[in-house]
């Protein structure tokens, strides 16, 4: 079982359906948009199934795929933030610990705006931060037949959770499905600058 409160700062409020911040200007998102995504993606989330997380923060939605991908799949998220990176390992191994030592789920630290290309391709790609506009490298690193689901739009006043699904021939199919609030995809020095940490990058 992936247990939320595992990946949560506020043990206390773990449960609330809000997102939760868990520091650097990120939050883990309320559970009804994660619910959303494993639902959007469960025909994609099968045994041997390759899955990728971008901005897999906390670590929590993360693991949830790499349990529905067993055996034989692997979760991979990735993260810009080093100390977020290390914070969701040692949520995962609080009780998932053998999600990490069998293979099934590993975290990198990355720029998840260029997907993860080593890994690729993807059978599903989930993305936790709002991309400009359509994200067409994330598309690219789809298998034929893969899907996105990305939050899309410049500013929070006009973003839409947006699925593309891969076809044979390169093109995809787009359905668009609610407007939503998230952060932006944006670099690691940003992210901190947003923060009001310091470090040298």
């Amino acid at each position: 079982m992936i247990d939320r409160a595992d990946f949560t700062d506020d043990k206390t409020d773990a449960y609330r359906d809000r997102p939760q911040s868990i520091g650097y200007a990120v939050t883990i998102s309320a559970p009804h948009m994660h619910g959303f995504g494993l639902e959007i993606l469960k025909d994609k989330l099968q045994p041997g199934a390759k899955v990728l997380d971008i901005g897999s923060g906390s670590g929590y939605l993360t693991a949830c795929m790499a349990r529905l991908v067993r055996p034989n799949g692997k979760a991979i998220g990735i993260e810009h933030i080093q100390e977020l990176v290390d914070k969701s390992i040692r949520n995962i191994k609080k009780h998932n610990k053998e999600l990490i030592d069998e293979g099934s789920l590993v975290i990198h630290k990355g720029d998840g705006r260029h997907g993860y290309l080593a890994e690729a391709p993807y059978d599903a790609i989930h993305v936790g931060a709002a991309a400009p506009d359509t994200p067409y490298e994330l598309i690219r690193q789809l298998k034929v037949g893969g899907r996105l689901v990305v939050p899309v739009g410049n500013n929070k006043l006009n973003q839409e959770m947006i699925t593309y699904d891969k076809k044979a021939d390169g093109t995809y199919d787009e359905q668009r499905h609610m407007s939503v609030i998230y952060v932006p995809l944006t670099d690691e020095k940003l992210q901190y600058e947003k923060s009001g940490a310091r470090k040298q990058i």
